[in-house]
């Protein structure tokens, strides 16, 4: 089997020049009764604001959108002219977590990941998805590169310098890899995606994933990390971010230089009904010369984002939308999207 990393490919920061957006249109057996956290979702409202995000990432770069067959009518309703729909039939509708990760060589060649996707520990049916990563690279013609380990795109995050991020949450949870031990998926990570260092959170924030780290902390920059936070010493995350905040503070990136930590105060508004998952401002997408940010109809936390998001990325547009629906559905813009980082070929 062939090693990414010994053929010098790596994954590309999230910032990088992208040559499209890939995402998964919401089907009609989108499952939603899994977990108590994704039991309030509204398959209609949810397509609403997929073509939102879809239609806005459009305006700055191509964006492909796989589409089960019986679908195709809902999502010809709402999308813009400008997305590519692509027939597949699919399960879910999570490409950040289905989908291939996608990496470059040092002569800018294409390849992309496809890791074994169990469906977040077999909440549910997740074998058409199993499927998704295989035909974007196959429909990219990248080079193809399997990683029989369990995960998910959202699971990991990169500074594009040899740094990785990720949470003990997730990536140690018993129902990804319970065969590997932590160093032995570190290995993996390194061989896979070209890092040379691995910082562990403990936490993430939602029942759905187990803790994906893109809710809680994603790098801005080479050395720079946007961490959610918690100053209100009542509310039950309180203790786990600041936990992880800890560790970025403490922590160092690949060449060995303490990481600047951007600290991003939560939203103490709960939206899904009897669950205690905070709103991640955290969970937004780097698109080609934009940002799409998700909002919660809070208005001073709303606010607090927008400024320190807009801050750290000062030449996009940053446009936001209400990520109440997808949040609902169990995750945020990040989750439902995938970057294809440009390379020789366009």
């Amino acid at each position: 089997m062939e090693i990414p990393a010994h053929l010098h490919f790596r994954m590309p920061p999230e910032w990088a020049d992208h040559s499209c957006c890939w995402m998964q249109w919401p089907t009609d057996n989108f499952p939603s009764d899994v977990t108590s956290s994704w039991s309030n979702f509204d398959v209609d409202k949810g397509r609403i604001s997929w073509a939102e995000v879809a239609n806005t990432i459009s305006q700055f770069e191509d964006l492909k959108m796989i589409v089960h067959p019986d679908n195709i009518t809902s999502a010809k309703k709402l999308l813009s002219h400008r997305v590519k729909i692509l027939n597949l039939p699919i399960n879910d509708a999570w490409a950040r977590d289905s989908g291939a990760i996608f990496l470059l060589n040092n002569e800018q060649k294409l390849g992309g990941v496809d890791s074994d996707f169990n469906c977040w520990g077999y909440k549910t049916d997740f074998e058409l998805d199993d499927q998704v990563a295989n035909f974007m690279i196959k429909s990219s013609g990248a080079k193809y590169f399997k990683n029989n380990m369990v995960l998910e795109g959202g699971s990991i995050h990169v500074d594009g310098q040899g740094t990785m991020l990720t949470t003990e949450q997730c990536l140690l949870h018993e129902n990804r890899n319970p065969e590997l031990t932590k160093s032995e998926i570190e290995d993996n990570l390194k061989k896979t995606f070209g890092v040379t260092n691995i910082i562990w959170l403990k936490h993430g924030t939602d029942e759905g994933t187990d803790g994906h780290i893109d809710n809680v902390a994603c790098f801005s920059a080479p050395g720079t990390v946007i961490a959610m936070t918690c100053n209100d010493k009542h509310d039950p995350y309180y203790d786990k971010l600041n936990e992880n905040l800890e560790v970025l503070k403490t922590s160092t990136d690949s060449s060995g230089n303490r990481l600047k930590v951007i600290e991003l105060e939560m939203s103490y508004k709960r939206i899904i009904p009897k669950d205690d998952e905070p709103c991640s401002y955290i969970n937004f997408y780097i698109a080609n010369n934009a940002i799409v940010l998700p909002i919660f109809n809070d208005k001073k936390a709303d606010e607090n984002a927008k400024q320190i998001i807009q801050a750290e990325f000062p030449n996009r547009k940053l446009i936001w939308l209400d990520g109440t629906q997808i949040l609902l559905g169990g995750g945020g813009v990040h989750c439902i999207t995938q970057q294809q980082p440009r390379s020789q070929n366009g």
